[in-house]
Formats: structure tokens, C-alpha cells, sequence
């Protein structure tokens, strides 16, 4: 009898916390992922990185690892804020061109599109700065160099720093960015963000779990965003 109240109690208590958890989360979804990511990033970090980082640079075929070495360049933060202001000013020297209203106003909305793509790249991108001053784990070039793995918060030496990864964190923003606004080719950006994400593990620039991060505040800051600049009823999309 006392088991059986014990297994029964055992699963009630269980039953109301899934259940309390399951209305955390539909009350505050933001929150619950950011957690969620959060836990997830720190188990990796005890358990996983370690053993995935020397697996990765032990026995990552050669041709494999320059083919990731050659695409990481590709997620390179400048290119993506050059191509974004390049778009910018272009579609505001069109719109100042255009003879009609109508042609004036598309442009305009492309500009405005534009400084999305800006704006959420530069705000995930101090928001990842300011965690990786606070973490300050060694990056991973730092345990093959000199036996180093851990953290050192708060430090002056921002380049030692890998959590998140800041390449990741800027080409999922202006991926999800380009997703909102012209959402034809989302399985084109969806790729690219992958590949380039993933090369910074895979070439050992960065963790696994840096990379979660990284991808992780990409997109959660540029979803924020989005409510910005879609107030009063102004859509991000061109493609309509």
C-alpha cells in the first residue's frame, strides 16, 4: 500500500509539473527558449563540446575540413553588413529617381527592408558581445595550443572569447531577416545559415554549443525586431 501511494504520488507530482511547465511555456515562449537553450548550451559545454572538439580535429577528413574552412569566410560579418548597406543605398538613390509614387514608395519599403537586415545583425550581434564579455570561454584554438579549456568572465581579451559565435549569430540574423521579407527562397536561406554555421564547428573556430547560441540569438533578436518595424501596420515583405 505505502509503494503504491508513493509511485502514485510520484506521477501526480510529475503530471502537475509537466503541466505547469507546458502553461509556463505557452505564457512565455521567449523565455521558456531562452532557458531552454540556455540548459541545453550548458550541458554541452560539461559533457559534450570536449570530446566533439578533438573528434572534429582528430578525424575530420582534410578535403572535408578546407571545404568548411573555405565556406566559414563566407559568414565573415563585414560582407553581410556591406551587402545590406549596398542595398540600402541603392534602393534610396532609385527611390529619389523614380518618377512615380508608387515606384517611390516600393523602393522605399526596400530601403526600409535594408535597415532591418542592419538592425538586426548589429543588435543580436552587441547582444552576443556582451555575452561573450561575460562568459570569456577560451575558444577552442586555446585547448589544442595550450591545454585550455574553460572560462574567464569579464576579461579585456575579446578575441580569446567563443561563446556564442558572433559569424553564426550575424548570418542567421540576416538569413531570418531575408526570410520575413522576401520569404520565396527560405529553404536557399535556411541552408546557407546551416553550412555556414556549422562550418565554424566543424573547422574547430568555435564549440557545438557556441554555435547553438550564436544561431540562437540570430534569430530571437530579429523575430523581436520584427514587431518593430511592422508597427502601424507596415509589412517587411517586397514580395507581395
Amino acid at each position: 500500500m505505502t509503494i503504491r501511494y508513493h509511485v502514485t504520488a510520484y506521477f501526480t507530482l510529475t503530471a502537475h509539473m509537466a503541466h505547469g511547465l507546458v502553461a509556463f511555456s505557452r505564457r512565455y515562449p521567449w523565455t521558456s527558449a531562452t532557458l531552454g537553450m540556455s540548459l541545453l548550451c550548458t550541458a554541452m559545454i560539461a559533457w559534450a563540446d570536449l570530446p566533439l572538439a578533438h573528434a572534429l580535429r582528430n578525424h575530420l577528413p582534410p578535403d572535408t575540413y578546407g571545404f568548411f574552412k573555405v565556406l566559414t569566410n563566407v559568414g565573415l560579418t563585414g560582407l553581410w553588413y556591406v551587402l545590406a548597406a549596398a542595398l540600402l543605398l541603392g534602393a534610396r538613390i532609385v527611390a529619389g529617381l523614380s518618377g512615380s509614387t508608387t515606384a517611390h514608395d516600393q523602393f522605399m519599403n526596400l530601403a526600409r527592408s535594408a535597415w532591418f537586415i542592419i538592425a538586426a545583425m548589429a543588435t543580436s550581434g552587441i547582444l552576443g558581445q556582451i555575452l561573450k564579455f561575460c562568459v570569456g570561454r577560451y575558444r577552442p584554438r586555446y585547448l589544442f595550443e595550450e591545454g585550455l579549456y574553460g572560462v574567464a568572465p569579464f576579461g579585456v581579451h575579446m578575441g580569446m572569447y567563443s561563446f556564442p559565435s558572433g559569424h553564426t549569430q550575424t548570418v542567421v540574423a540576416a538569413m531570418t531577416a531575408l526570410m520575413l521579407i522576401y520569404p520565396r527562397y527560405n529553404l536557399l536561406y535556411i541552408l546557407i545559415a546551416v553550412l555556414i554555421g556549422s562550418s565554424r564547428a566543424l573547422t574547430t573556430i568555435h564549440y557545438p554549443s557556441d554555435v547553438l547560441m550564436g544561431a540562437y540569438i540570430g534569430f530571437a533578436v530579429t523575430m523581436g525586431l520584427r514587431h518593430l518595424f511592422e508597427r502601424n501596420g507596415h509589412s517587411l515583405r517586397i514580395d507581395r
